[in-house]
């Protein structure tokens, strides 16, 4: 009985012996190997994971503050390989599955929490004024890796992309590509639409990403454009940017007229690298339904979930291993045309078409607001006219303000919504076309030229544009603000005096929208859209600032002294290409 014990104790100790050589072995062999082709060991604080290693690095930027960055590295690795870098303030342990598909492709994937978040050292700052710096220091690190072959390129949505976005001026040669999925290149555009406060998105960013009172104050303060945005802001130095690029965006997003801007920016401004190196894709999306879904009150048909899902591959393939075969399918250009699901019998519309350039080829249709006695709503007609009413009036009382239904939003519900809850109200003013009897094809950016007076020194002015269906529902395309004393300038303010007319133009966010027969074009003009935009006070006072309010009697003129219109880029349906993956 005892040699039976003996044995099988002896037994346990030989096995016992066997793993921990086996293990001794295959942590020399792999978690602490030499890479002879590059000169490198994995060090001794890596994570294993089924197909790459996790190391994580402090590094140190140009003031000495150290960012937490992981540094992911496929298992099997033999030589210097292209690396995808991704800057969060989102915290780098969150992105999971892009690394195991990246890794097994054989990429090194780079994740870094930005300054003041997470594992990172410094202060939260000015949103995103380290971004720039801070990238560019990232990517100098980069390029004295062993195992980098100074090939990088860089991904994310939203603040990711905003981080690529203004890294991208004078950053080190290594950066070759770049997929900033909707992002911004403007950061103050972003917050200050028009000059106005887009309240619903920058407020509760910044308290649910920890920052102060006085850092969002701080914000407040700087509502005139000045030098203090520059690091936030790229639109003076596309020359200066020199890399291929993928613009990835929504007609229902926060970014959406930023990601075109971007794109324009790049492809005909930017560097050697960066012009006709761009490409740009503009779906029927809210800032994050990429893979369909509604977006608001709608949901759109012919949403092809390859085209986003092979996006990162065709620019990465391309650009950092030179295999062109994704790249290459999609077009410079490749937009979904929205319209109607409903009250839509040709089928129109609701799909891919593809293009050459941005802006594509357009006609202009300009159709003039119209006061004629007895046709409330008011006209919007092909030509000016010599109507009755010189002007109309109304009253614009701050304590009252017209609550936001759908739009480009974040935090409360956006896209495609019907506007008839609100406009019946005396503050609303709406102008529509008769009913189409042929289907009108909108694509690219919509302007309004409007010549307004007020008893204020300043007041806003909001337009919306919808769809007017058969039934009545008057169904959100577009809109945007103007606060009337930046109508001039972001820079500084031009206060109007009282009961002046001023001729004001007024840029919608782009979109592409087919308005099909017997629909409506409607244009919505008043003075407020809360909590998309901040209230005006009508007092003239800094944001937030004001002891008081005034009531504005406000109005719009419409005749042929002062022909207030819209101007819509037309084109023939037609003549469109239409795409698919």
């Amino acid at each position: 009985m005892k040699k039976k014990i003996l044995a099988v104790i002896l037994s346990g100790f030989i096995v016992l012996a066997s793993g921990i050589t086996i293990g001794v072995f295959y942590l020399s062999s792999t978690r602490y190997k030499y890479v002879h082709s590059i000169n490198w060991s994995f060090p001794r604080n890596c994570t294993f994971h089924s197909d790459y290693i996790t190391i994580p690095y402090l590094v140190s930027m140009r003031d000495t503050i150290q960012l937490a960055t992981d540094v992911h590295i496929p298992r099997d690795i033999n030589n210097s390989l292209p690396i995808v870098l991704i800057r969060t303030p989102y915290n780098k342990n969150n992105i999971g599955s892009f690394i195991q598909t990246y890794t097994q492709r054989g990429y090194i994937v780079v994740i870094q929490d930005t300054r003041g978040f997470h594992g990172s050292e410094g202060e939260k700052g000015f949103p995103f004024s380290f971004a720039q710096v801070d990238g560019h220091d990232t990517l100098s690190w980069l390029e004295k890796q062993p195992w980098s072959n100074k090939k990088v390129g860089t991904w994310g949505g939203s603040a990711l992309g905003i981080t690529q976005y203004l890294m991208a001026p004078n950053a080190p040669e290594s950066l070759k590509c770049q997929l900033p999925i909707v992002g911004s290149p403007d950061l103050y555009n972003v917050i200050f639409k028009g000059g106005q406060l887009r309240r619903e998105l920058i407020i509760p960013w910044m308290e649910g990403n920890g920052y102060s009172e006085e850092a969002i104050m701080h914000v407040i303060l700087n509502e005139k454009l000045s030098e203090i945005w520059d690091p936030m802001r790229i639109q003076e130095n596309y020359e200066q940017v020199n890399t291929a690029s993928m613009h990835f965006g929504g007609w229902y997003d926060i970014f959406s007229q930023g990601t075109i801007d971007a794109f324009l920016g790049y492809q005909y401004k930017g560097g050697d690298l960066a012009q006709g190196n761009a490409k740009l894709v503009m779906g029927p999306w809210l800032h994050g339904n990429f893979y369909g879904g509604p977006t608001g009150e709608m949901e759109f048909p012919n949403q092809d979930a390859a085209i986003v899902t092979n996006i990162a591959d065709a620019v990465f393939d391309k650009w950092l291993r030179g295999d062109s075969t994704l790249w290459d399918h999609y077009p410079t250009i490749l937009f979904y045309l929205m319209s109607s699901v409903e009250y839509n019998p040709s089928n129109v519309a609701n799909r891919w078409y593809r293009a050459e350039g941005w802006p594509i080829s357009v006609n202009t249709t300009d159709l003039y607001l119209s006061l004629d006695e007895g046709s409330e709503p008011y006209g919007l007609l092909g030509t000016p006219n010599d109507p009755v009413y010189n002007s109309v009036e109304w009253e614009w009382n701050p304590e009252n303000p017209i609550v936001t239904i759908g739009g480009n939003n974040l935090v409360i519900a956006a896209g495609i919504y019907d506007q008839a809850a609100i406009e019946n109200r005396s503050d609303i003013i709406i102008f529509e076309t008769p009913e189409l009897s042929e289907a009108l094809t909108v694509v690219g950016q919509i302007n309004i030229t409007l010549y307004v007076s007020s008893n204020c020194t300043d007041t806003d002015i909001t337009v919306k544009l919808t769809d007017v269906y058969p039934d009545g529902r008057s169904m959100l395309v577009t809109d945007t603000i103007l606060r009337v004393r930046n109508r001039n300038t972001l820079s500084d303010w031009e206060f109007m005096e009282p009961d002046t007319i001023y001729g004001i133009t007024i840029p919608l966010e782009s979109t592409a929208y087919l308005f099909n027969v017997e629909h409506q074009i409607r244009l919505i003009i008043s003075s407020s859209n809360y909590p998309r935009f901040e209230t005006n006070p009508n007092t003239g006072d800094p944001l937030w600032q004001n002891n008081t309010y005034f009531v504005a009697k406000n109005k719009v003129y419409c005749n042929t002294t002062h022909p207030s219109l819209i101007s819509l880029p037309t084109v023939d349906y037609g003549s469109l290409q239409q795409f698919v993956f």
